[in-house]
């Protein structure tokens, strides 16, 4: 009887350990519809196009994550209205800076541009629009807080 019960609880402790191994990251999907996008950033302007994708936060490389909210990331390479980055540069405090673009959109950002970093007004997430000067390609995050 008593290999039978220790037998029992063995097998249970390892049900229970396999039931928490995480499953391997998902690949972020590129998204080309700019309606999420245009919710998230209405003091861009009108969003003419868009790829973005969205990123589970924290449970990366493995982790088992811990029960409770999750963060999550929205990257976004889109293009702009003529108007809108001149109207981000002169509206938002911006200084130099290179936006950190998933492997998925990595391929998608120009070469050779000098960005600018904008914070805009957190809404309950942290954003920021990186623009270029005479561009009307933006790259635009938000990171839920």
């Amino acid at each position: 009887m008593r290999t039978m019960g220790k037998t029992s609880v063995i097998t249970a402790a390892v049900m229970l350990i396999a039931a928490c191994d995480p499953a391997p990251p998902e690949e972020a999907a590129v998204h080309t519809d700019p309606a999420p996008v245009a919710e998230t950033f209405p003091e861009v302007g009108e969003i003419v196009e868009a790829s973005w994708v969205e990123e589970k936060m924290g449970a990366s490389e493995g982790r088992v994550a811990a029960p409770g909210p999750t963060d999550y990331r929205l990257s976004a390479l889109v293009k702009l209205r003529i108007d809108a980055v001149s109207k981000v540069m002169s509206g938002y405090e911006c200084h130099a800076g290179t936006p950190a673009a998933p492997e998925r959109l990595k391929a998608l950002l120009p070469s050779g541009v000098s960005w600018l970093s904008c914070a805009l007004p957190a809404n309950g997430k942290a954003r920021t629009a990186f623009v270029s000067a005479g561009s009307e390609k933006a790259f635009l995050t938000s990171t839920t807080m």
